[in-house]
């Protein structure tokens, strides 16, 4: 519509330009000016039929076209299509004291743009289109009033940010509604501390790591899952305000002059000015704090926590870590890894960087973030933690060298060695000025037993290895012989005719869709003892949550009874549930990689064997002989090949496991290259299938 517009506005313009001058200018003005006295702008065309002239007439209603077209050229900004103009004039919108004004500004730049563009006009009509280009600017563009206001009012926001945050000598205070916003994110950010919410806080268990020859224990731990952003700082510093400690408001406040003087042959004046201040950088990990300001940042937080939870178990002092506490963080229990992600890759197999750092030199952009990215990008190591490598250089104490301040992980500007868990070179060591570069995160000991987590079990859900106090996942896919457990209690407890027996059954007509000679797996499969330890296949989506929901319940009555029967050795939970693992979940599940013993063994004694159960060529899948390189004839029982670090066996291989998000299935099956399964990769299915299975996670609910 705009382009017909426009070449509408052409034609009319050149119409006029090519018409010969029929009456002098001072005469055609009092004309234009006596039919347009006290014309409103909805209706700023009406008066051009008192006209005599059929002539001018056609050049008046040419303008008039050019007004209404400005409206829908202004209109246009709130569309999908962004045209040139806007993201040339929008930007450099200056403040305004009323949205009036704002918009009458924008309105005479867009009608002035549009008329260097059309077609020069005869010189005795140009006063007479100016008298009509003011106009034109005065009219009340409907379209472009929603745009622009919101664009005032974040703007406005952020300058009051900044009035509050830069000011050495004047305090002034929060009125009503920023008092409320920041108590409201105060307590957001407490609550989550006193609970150790698991998308806030990762439990960090007790381990060791190797440093120069040594081994090194440390014990469990807390760890917030993303750097501290902006937001919560700023929350911080408002709450300083807030109860007047203006000293340690001055002290603790982040320079954000630092992005200019840190990097002056770069333009990031728009980087200090908004970065800390505005709403677009909320979940963007803070930058330019002192050293002096983050403890601050700590000791406010275990102060106001405490306070607010007073009748509690106090919470342990939030402090930045120790080398040796990030270290073991940051490889997600991966043993002897380069990155928190595993491989000594810097890319993914699709040639995706896994970090926001500097691939090359002045190349800041390649891997997806040009300065610093959100905190929460990339992928999560093993113990949920995100960019533990590069974004910010996080803040930490080197614990053999007496407490010497320095930082891990590198940082958007780093290079790829900088990233290292180990080996990674420091160029921020002994460093307690702020930085562009440099954020943190901070971490809480475990102290066992509180009203703050869970108290430990002393037993192990049934079938299941423990990840975390209250996560634990099942050993295996589930089997055949637990699914004839589920039918057989369906079958007593409903009768063999009720469709709750029906719906449980799985669906052993799935072997149909891949062999020709199918009726043997169709027939002996599901029932044949043969086959009770290898994982059950046929099941949809649907059957699979009905089952976890059983076993809930069935987990519920064993605790029950054994209580009953006067067991007071052992710690029971109480509140619990057996579900699909989320695809987060079970990634951080696939990510932890075998133990160094058992990697060993790979590496010598097993080295060349297969370590799942998939295809590894054209053909190698089940044959005329019923058989593969790997001596499996299609699925393979659940405890083969070799379990991971928490002792779980194929996450990857056999069957495809389904999560919680419908419809995607993780880890590859039988049936599909091995070389191509990894972490990542999703499978997606519709309904049951001869690869298709599932293993359950056991949760812990946490009291409120």
């Amino acid at each position: 519509m705009d382009d017909n517009n426009n070449k509408r506005l052409d034609n009319l313009f050149n119409q006029a330009k090519n018409e010969p001058s029929k009456i002098s200018y001072q005469e055609t003005q009092k004309q234009f000016l006596k039919t347009t006295t006290g014309v409103s702008s909805s209706i700023a065309g009406k008066g051009i039929a008192n006209f005599l002239n059929l002539k001018i007439s056609i050049m008046i209603a040419t303008l008039s076209v050019i007004a209404v077209g400005s409206i829908f050229y202004i209109n246009s900004l709130t569309g999908d299509k962004t045209t040139e103009l806007v993201t040339e004039t929008i930007p450099i919108i200056e403040e305004y004291t009323t949205d009036e004004q704002l918009i009458n500004k924008a309105s005479k730049e867009v009608v002035t743009a549009h008329m260097e563009k059309v077609n020069q006009l005869p010189s005795n009509l140009k006063e007479v289109y100016q008298v009509k280009l003011e106009l034109a600017s005065k009219l009340k563009m409907v379209g472009a009033n929603d745009s622009l206001k919101r664009h005032k009012i974040e703007r406005e926001k952020s300058e009051r940010k900044s009035e509050l945050l830069d000011t050495s000598y004047r305090f002034p205070n929060l009125n009503y509604e920023e008092r409320r916003a920041n108590e409201k994110q105060k307590t957001k950010m407490l609550k989550d501390l006193a609970k150790f919410d698991k998308k806030k806080y990762a439990f960090i268990p007790n381990g060791s790591i190797t440093q120069d020859g040594k081994a090194i224990s440390i014990k469990a731990f807390y760890m917030q899952t993303t750097e501290v952003t902006n937001l919560e700082y700023r929350t911080f510093l408002f709450d300083l305000l807030i109860q007047g400690r203006f000293d340690a408001f001055l002290l603790a406040k982040p320079d954000q002059s630092r992005w200019v003087k840190d990097y002056p042959y770069a333009f990031n004046k728009p980087m200090q000015m908004n970065y800390f201040s505005h709403a677009a950088y909320d979940y963007y990990p803070v930058v330019g704090v002192s050293r002096q300001g983050v403890e601050m940042y700590c000791k406010w937080l275990s102060i106001e926590v405490n306070k607010k939870y007073s009748n509690k178990t106090p919470i342990p002092d939030v402090r930045i870590p120790t080398d040796y506490e990030w270290m073991h963080a940051a490889t997600g229990g991966l043993k002897n890894s380069p990155y928190p992600w595993g491989g000594p890759y810097l890319r993914n197999a699709k040639g995706a960087y896994l970090a926001n750092f500097m691939p090359k030199k002045g190349h800041y952009n390649e891997d997806g973030a040009f300065h610093t990215a959100k905190a929460n990008s990339y992928h999560p190591n093993g113990y949920g933690l995100f960019c533990m490598a590069g974004n910010v250089a996080e803040m930490v104490y080197y614990f053999d060298e007496n407490m010497l301040p320095g930082t891990k992980g590198g940082s958007w500007t780093s290079a790829g060695q900088e990233l290292q868990i180990m080996d990674g070179k420091d160029r921020f060591k002994k460093m307690i000025k702020p930085s562009a570069d440099i954020g943190f995160r901070p971490v809480i000991a475990y102290l066992g037993k509180s009203s703050y987590s869970i108290n430990d079990m002393t037993v192990t859900p049934p079938g299941t290895v423990k990840i975390d106090p209250d996560f634990y996942a099942d050993e295996t896919e589930i089997t055949n012989f637990s699914w004839l457990e589920y039918v057989t209690w369906m079958k007593d407890k409903f009768g063999e005719g009720s469709p709750e027996y029906f719906n449980a059954l799985p669906d052993t007509t799935v072997w149909r869709k891949i062999l020709k000679t199918s009726q043997p797996y169709e027939k002996h499969y599901f029932k044949h003892p043969a086959y009770r330890a290898y994982p059950v296949v046929g099941v949809s989506y649907k059957q699979a949550v009905a089952y976890c929901k059983w076993r809930t319940n069935r987990v519920k009555e064993l605790y029950d009874l054994q209580k009953e029967a006067g067991d007071k050795k052992n710690i029971y939970p109480t509140g619990f549930e057996y579900r699909l693992p989320t695809k987060k979940e079970w990634e951080r599940l696939a990510r932890a990689g075998y133990s160094e013993k058992t990697q060993k063994k790979l590496n010598g004694k097993y080295k060349g064997h297969s370590e799942m159960n998939a295809k590894r060529g054209k053909g190698d899948t089940i044959s005329l002989k019923g058989v593969t390189k790997d001596a499996v004839d299609i699925l393979a029982p659940v405890q083969s090949y070799w379990p991971n670090r928490y002792g779980m066996y194929n996450l990857f291989g056999n069957t495809a496991e389904m999560v919680m998000e419908k419809g995607i299935a993780k880890g590859g099956s039988w049936i599909h290259d091995g070389d191509k399964i990894t972490v990542e990769r999703d499978d997606t299915y519709e309904e049951q299938n001869h690869w298709l299975g599932f293993r359950c996670v056991f949760v812990r609910k946490k009291k409120n």
